[in-house]
């Protein structure tokens, strides 16, 4: 608590909030130079290091785009929107409840894929797991999945990989070379 509000910091990684609303104490969480500030509802946030992405699931939240020397760009999400914010630009789009649900699998334990190149599901695996995987060759990053799959288990990645695929995975210290 601080000035009244409710704050939260996120340097890193991915956070989903459940907040009930309180006008006299607002929920505010700051990501380096920009802010969601809640209007009674549900969402998560990524923050990668090059971009940040707000999912509203239900209620109402504000996205403040820089906050200095004041929030030069606010947008006020509804369900179903996604704001994306790079040093360059923020978007915003909007999703099907099916979709934000899916984005949400990491809570249960899955990762949920849908028309994902073997090269985006290795990099959300390579979130989840201390052993890497990389994916070579042209052909191979190109190729797509759709599916749901365990967060930890590198093994059912490597059996859809072997087995759907055709493609040789190695193993070798600290990652997994498919």
């Amino acid at each position: 608590y601080e000035g009244g509000n409710r704050n939260v910091w996120l340097d890193k990684g991915e956070a989903y909030f459940n907040i009930v609303h309180d006008a006299a104490r607002p929920f505010v969480v700051t990501l380096g130079d920009r802010r969601v500030t809640d209007l009674g509802t549900k969402f998560s946030i990524r923050r990668d290091h090059d971009r940040i992405q707000v999912a509203l699931v239900e209620g109402k939240a504000r996205f403040d785009a820089a906050l200095e020397p004041a929030p030069s760009q606010q947008t006020v999400l509804t369900p179903g929107d996604i704001v994306t914010a790079t040093a360059e630009s923020v978007s915003l789009k909007r999703e099907p409840s099916h979709s934000l649900s899916n984005q949400l699998g990491w809570r249960h334990g899955m990762l949920v894929f849908d028309h994902a190149t073997l090269v985006e599901v290795a990099s959300e695996y390579n979130r989840y797991n201390r052993t890497k995987l990389v994916v070579e060759g042209a052909e191979a990053r190109r190729l797509t999945i759709s599916g749901t799959l365990p967060a930890t288990d590198l093994g059912a990645f490597t059996r859809l990989a072997t087995k759907f695929f055709n493609l040789r995975v190695e193993q070798h210290e600290g990652e997994i070379v498919v």
